[in-house]
């Protein structure tokens, strides 16, 4: 590791200096933390000199120091002591606010030229303050607490017993919450009353999207306030942004301080709103982070297939977020419904409850009338790897809505993927049965002998969106439905393989693609069927929906799935299930 030097100690407070050379920095660390959280940063910014301060909110401190000056008079004091004229000062946390603070009440020369600003926190003057908002903080503040123990740690959190290392998160984040919260939640209430309007240091903010301590409507209330303020919200990025993608931020700190330093008059400003964007599939990555939801652990917590769709979809519209035009946007300026109408997954790996997953999207080249497509991997971190839990192409369309709600002219990066309903779409599997005088449906779509099931159902509002219309997830939901239903009506219902065999279902591919549109309260004829049975391990699968229109029935979506069973107990626990004759035989068209 560089060596860094203590170059100043004073009234608890010190300094410390980095190897590098070039425009000094001076670093204002969070609450409960340390100066040397920005090594990992100093890292990664050639060029500049960085100076990191303790400051008297570091960990394990008493708090007795809030009584002797505010966080900004404290930064006031430390600055006195760093040996060179900063060329911006780069803050994070509760050292942001500190840094606002002392840039607000400056008189005259604020001593700096530049700030830029990791997850700061901030109340606008208008957000009413309550004990929920109180006790909200506080689980954000242990949050926040227990993320840092991780990141103090580093790679020796993995090999410390799950117990001890929840121990040591709870009595840090009790101590940080009985001695700290009173001052934390002090300069969480005040931050609105700051003048950041007086504030004339050109300013770079970065958080992330799901950070609780900046959401996307106190950032944007921030941004106007400060007017010298450029307030920047990354999907990526975490609380501790400066640590776990100091690569990242560092670029964008970077080239923030390069256009600054350099010549203020010319700094970018950049805005995560409307019409920064000239070209929708950029082919630069997106990032999401999320969870599987709980619902999705049905057998022990394995997570089903159903939910891997779901975080890719979360995905995709995360891209369109980041350009400015996210689903909610683009309904209401535009008059535009976001639909996903086609998903190709490959599940390579298993998901299980509370998972962290990082999603990357990147644009893929369109194809005319097929709308936008991307490509998706979903990750997770798992025994010190990184492990590919989804392989996934997606199609996007934009399906102009019945109400006119949009207001504005429809961008022209947005018009090549514009159509007026799904059926617009180039496909060439669209297709309609027609139905004989005297036919009913099941005579149509499961004639005797073909080994199909037919399941019909009304199409719920729960399961349709643009207040019509039967979406992508709806059809994912009948998927994992059908194939519950199928096993049942052959007598191999899955809590019945579960208990006699200990086979759980296991799902390696599947795909969901809409060909039109069933609206809301139509009758939807599902037909499921098997296909084949590969190396007696797995079958496949296709499931097709129907909706009657006048004497014929037109196919709406269709699907495919690969499907097979892992052992969940016993001596072969963990293997794959070889499908005997007789199970074989059902699944074609048999009864058990």
């Amino acid at each position: 590791m560089t060596a860094w030097d203590t170059v100043a100690r004073a009234d608890g407070l010190e300094v410390h200096r980095g190897p590098g050379q070039g425009p000094a920095l001076v670093a204002v660390h969070g609450i409960e933390d340390s100066w040397a959280v920005w090594r990992a940063l100093a890292d990664q910014l050639p060029g500049y000199r960085l100076y990191a301060l303790q400051l008297p909110w570091h960990g394990g401190n008493s708090y007795t120091w809030r009584a002797e000056g505010s966080p900004g008079a404290w930064l006031r004091r430390a600055l006195d002591l760093v040996p060179e004229r900063p060329a911006a000062l780069v803050g994070h946390s509760f050292g942001a606010n500190a840094v606002l603070e002392y840039l607000a009440d400056c008189a005259g020369d604020p001593g700096t030229d530049a700030a830029v600003l990791a997850a700061p926190f901030y109340r606008p003057a208008d957000f009413p303050v309550s004990p929920a908002i109180r006790t909200r903080s506080e689980g954000a503040l242990r949050k926040v607490i227990h993320q840092g123990v991780d990141i103090a740690l580093g790679p020796r959190a993995a090999t410390l017993d799950p117990d001890i290392l929840a121990a040591m998160k709870q009595k840090a984040s009790d101590r940080a919450v009985d001695c700290g919260l009173p001052v934390f939640y002090r300069e969480f209430e005040a931050s609105g009353q700051i003048d950041l309007s007086r504030i004339e240091v050109p300013t770079l903010v970065l958080a992330g999207v799901d950070d609780e301590s900046l959401t996307p409507m106190r950032a944007a209330a921030l941004d106007r306030a400060m007017p010298a303020a450029t307030v920047r919200l990354r999907a990526a990025y975490g609380h501790f942004c400066h640590v776990t993608q100091a690569g990242e931020l560092a670029r964008e700190a970077g080239a923030f301080l390069r256009h600054t330093l350099l010549d203020p008059a010319n700094v970018p400003v950049e805005s995560e709103g409307k019409g920064t964007v000239t070209n929708l599939l950029d082919g630069a990555p997106t990032t999401y982070v999320g969870m599987p939801r709980y619902e999705g652990a049905n057998i022990r917590t394995w997570i089903g297939f159903k939910h891997f769709m779901y975080l890719a979809e979360e995905a995709v519209l995360e891209y369109f977020r980041e350009r400015g035009v996210g689903a909610r946007d683009m309904y209401h300026r535009f008059g535009l419904g976001l639909e996903i109408v086609d998903s190709s997954v490959q599940l390579p790996a298993t998901l299980f409850v509370d998972d962290r997953v990082y999603a990357t999207v990147v644009s893929a080249t369109a194809k005319p009338g097929q709308g936008a497509p991307f490509t998706i991997t979903l990750t997770v971190e798992r025994d010190g790897e990184a492990v590919t839990v989804l392989k996934g192409k997606l199609r996007v369309a934009l399906i102009a809505v019945k109400d006119g709600s949009g207001t504005e002219p429809v961008p022209a990066m947005l018009e090549p993927f514009v159509v007026p309903e799904v059926a617009a779409l180039v496909n060439a599997k669209s297709a309609s049965l027609p139905i004989a005088s005297g036919q009913d449906v099941a005579d149509v779509l499961v004639p005797q002998g073909s080994g199909a099931y037919l399941w019909s159902w009304r199409a719920p509002y729960p399961y349709c969106h643009f207040s019509d219309r039967l979406q992508h997830s709806a059809y994912v939901r009948t998927l994992e439905e059908v194939v519950d239903r199928f096993l049942h009506d052959r007598g191999l219902a899955i809590g019945k393989l579960l208990n006699e065999r200990a086979w759980i279902p296991v799902v390696s591919r599947a795909r969901v693609q809409m060909l039109s549109d069933i609206f809301m309260e139509e009758t939807v004829h599902t037909v499921f069927t098997i296909e084949d049975v590969i190396k007696d391990t797995v079958y496949t699968a296709r499931m097709d929906c129907y909706v009657r229109r006048g004497d014929s029935l037109e196919l709406a979506a269709t699907a495919t799935i690969m499907h097979g069973y892992a052992i969940s107990r016993g001596e072969k626990a963990g293997t794959v299930a070889i499908l005997d004759e007789d199970v074989k035989a059902v699944l074609l068209g048999g009864q058990a």
